[in-house]
Formats: C-alpha cells, sequence, structure tokens
C-alpha cells in the first residue's frame, strides 16, 4: 500500500484568512471524538481557543488599526505553527492511511503530477495602498501554481512588451514607486513548471 502524506500547507496562498478558521473548524469537528487520534498534540481544546481568539482578531481588522492586524498576523502565525504539529500527529498515528488520514479533517498531500500550462487567473483586483504611488493587486487561486507573476506598465505605452514584472509566492502584492496621477494596465498569471503564462484580462487605473 503506498504510503500517503498530511498536508500541512495552511499558507494564505491556500487559506485566506476567513478559510483558515473554517477549516480548523472542520478539523476539530472530525478529531472530536475519533478513536484513531486519542490524544491530540497540541490538544484540541487548545487549538479551538486560539481560533476563536483568531476569529475575533479578523472582526477587529475590518474597521481596525495597524495594530490589529499585526495582532491577527501573528495569531495566524501561531495557528499555523499548531496545525503543523498535530499533522504531524495525525501523521504518525494514521500510519499515512488515507482514509483515515481524511478522517481527521486534513488534506492529503497531493502526489507529483506533470502539470502543463496552468488556466488563467480571474479575478485581478487593483486597488489603492496604503501609501501614495502604491497599488495593491490580488487575484483567485490558480491551481498548481507555485507562485505568481504580477505585471504593470504606464499608459500610454507605444512599446507593447514594456511590462514591469514582479513575482510572489502569494496571489497579492504591493507595487510601491509607481507614479501618481498617472494611469498604469495591470495583470497576473499563475506560473509553474510551464514556462508559458496565461495571463489574466488587463486592468487599467490610476495611481493615487
Amino acid at each position: 500500500m503506498t504510503m500517503s502524506k498530511v498536508s500541512i500547507d495552511f499558507s494564505s496562498g491556500k487559506f485566506p484568512d476567513a478559510d483558515l478558521s473554517v477549516k480548523i473548524n472542520q478539523i476539530l469537528d472530525k478529531m472530536t471524538g475519533n478513536l484513531t487520534f486519542p490524544d491530540p498534540v497540541p490538544t484540541l481544546d487548545a487549538i479551538r481557543a486560539a481560533n476563536v481568539s483568531y476569529y475575533q482578531a479578523l472582526d477587529n481588522v475590518k474597521d481596525g488599526s495597524r495594530e490589529d492586524t499585526v495582532i491577527k498576523n501573528n495569531l495566524r502565525k501561531s495557528l499555523e505553527a499548531d496545525l503543523h504539529q498535530l499533522g504531524d500527529y495525525v501523521q504518525r498515528m494514521s500510519g499515512g492511511d488515507e482514509a483515515l488520514i481524511l478522517s481527521s479533517g486534513f488534506d492529503v498531500h497531493k502526489k507529483h503530477e506533470a502539470v502543463g500550462p496552468l488556466s488563467k487567473a480571474t479575478n485581478l483586483v487593483v486597488k489603492p495602498g496604503s501609501n501614495k504611488g502604491s497599488m495593491e493587486l490580488s487575484c483567485n487561486v490558480v491551481d498548481h501554481a507555485t507562485f505568481y507573476v504580477f505585471e504593470y506598465h504606464e499608459l500610454p505605452s507605444e512599446n507593447a512588451n514594456g511590462w514591469v514584472q514582479t513575482t510572489t509566492t502569494k496571489r497579492k502584492v504591493l507595487l510601491d514607486g509607481l507614479t501618481s496621477g498617472k494611469q498604469y494596465a495591470f495583470r497576473v498569471a499563475g506560473a509553474g513548471s510551464d514556462p508559458s503564462r496565461n495571463w489574466s484580462d488587463e486592468i487599467n487605473s490610476y495611481v493615487l
């Protein structure tokens, strides 16, 4: 029997802030009373309490301060560390049995498969950043993407290939150093082993 591996990827690229809290609740529900996992490490009560604090922090961030954001980010990092530890426990107790892993609420790490061109990036959102001359870009998750390529250029442009490029492992980025009052074109593509890029629809926006 092929041994399966618990997925402990709880990064923001896979689980945006609110989705992480939902996933944690799913794990707590499935592990509570699960005889395969009698003594979870960390305890389910500890993770449940941390998730309550994290959920409250998410609410505080909506109209909160920079300090509220820092608190939320720190709580998320702590939760991710706890989930990594709990995932290791599930791996040991399940013996790599896929059905037992799934019964815990954790996902199974996908086996490596050759992936060709990725899907087109969708829902590109462009909005002013917190600083003058900055723009915040984000998009939906692109399946199998290991990083994202964001590009922009000032309008009007006589050079269609004059894109400025920045890459990140996350599906959002903050662009600094843009010229206030100028209009720019923006686009994004998910990227992986295949060198081709399936770009999102372009969005034109003025920089504040």
